[in-house]
């Protein structure tokens, strides 16, 4: 986590009355990931989670919209923990050179990444967040969802220059990679909903028979059939795991429809551009040697998992039958 809980406990302290919390008793570190890290901060008055967030751009009004649309969908039965607003109502606060954000805790342990059951109860939820069509926040394309501007054959020149072991395997798959970003780049932007932006499993808390959806950083506007083709992306070789996923986004009211391979262009552009992101990482001599690791180990597990596009197809078939 970078640093130990005694080493946080001043910060945690600070942290605890800036939120108006109570009276610290301990901080102790939950998990971490690219974008932040998440602490267990217990006090007199209860226990709460703490988010320490490592890129954040110190606009403090700009998670609004995020937390206004979290909660539209906690009204409509999407459940998951609420954001704490600090004592001057900002949802954001800035603690010596860190960035922080205060949530109700949650109990729970995240399925794992092919739990079919799981990405089915997170497809049920989309469907009602779609459904909802929130009218609050801003109308904007991000085109890490939408575009890859990507040089693959400049790619694989550099990674030969590099000897990195995975240059040939880069070389072998140029064909697939310009066929799959030829269909992110012609794809239709299409009609755009409000969404979560960021539905996987590691998001998902499950304590007995209580479920929860966490992480609502990335909301923002997607259509709906590009979402639903990103959360489907990981169970293209099941055609059951397909229709029981598929099945239960309509049930719950999604108005996604899948037809074709271009229903999957954002899960595809969000694996491309991820792909080229850990291609460089792992070749840049700048980025410390255990980040370079592992994006190299991240660039041969892309690599593995790239779908052709007969996949795509016969994935498309199979959810447009359902």
């Amino acid at each position: 986590m970078g640093e130990s809980g005694g080493d946080m406990t001043g910060v945690a302290r600070e942290l605890a009355e800036v939120f108006g919390v109570g009276e610290l008793v301990r901080i102790s570190p939950v998990a971490r990931g690219a974008m932040g890290a998440v602490w267990e901060l217990r006090t007199a008055e209860g226990v709460f989670a703490a988010k320490e967030l490592f890129w954040f751009d110190g606009e403090v009004d700009s998670v609004l919209p995020e937390v206004a649309f979290r909660a539209a969908c906690a009204e409509s039965g999407v459940p998951s923990p609420a954001p704490l607003a600090a004592a001057n109502g900002k949802y954001v606060v800035r603690l010596g050179s860190r960035w922080w954000r205060l949530y109700e805790w949650a109990d729970g342990v995240a399925p794992g990444p092919q739990d079919a059951e799981a990405t089915a109860w997170l497809a049920a939820q989309m469907g009602v967040i779609h459904a909802i069509d929130w009218p609050g926040g801003s109308t904007e394309v991000v085109p890490w969802y939408h575009r890859v501007d990507v040089d693959w054959p400049a790619l694989v020149l550099e990674a030969k220059h590099a000897r990195v072991e995975w240059a040939e395997r880069l070389d072998q798959l140029q064909p697939r990679l310009a066929e799959l970003n030829s269909i992110v780049n012609t794809t239709p932007i299409g009609d755009q909903v409000w969404c979560h932006r960021d539905l996987r499993n590691s998001n998902v808390l499950r304590s007995g028979p209580n479920t929860l959806l966490v992480d609502w950083d990335n909301a923002g506007q997607l259509a709906p059939h590009r979402e639903l083709g990103a959360l489907l992306m990981p169970y293209l070789h099941s055609p059951a795991d397909l229709r029981q996923i598929a099945d239960a986004y309509r049930t719950a009211g999604g108005p996604g429809r899948i037809d074709d391979p271009s229903g999957f262009a954002t899960g595809l552009a969000i694996s491309l551009n991820f792909l080229h992101g850990q291609a460089s990482a792992a070749m840049d001599d700048a980025v410390a040697e255990q980040h370079r690791t592992f994006a190299a180990q991240q660039v041969v597990d892309l690599l593995d998992t790239l779908p052709t596009l007969e996949l795509l197809e016969q994935a498309a078939t199979t959810i447009r039958s359902t």
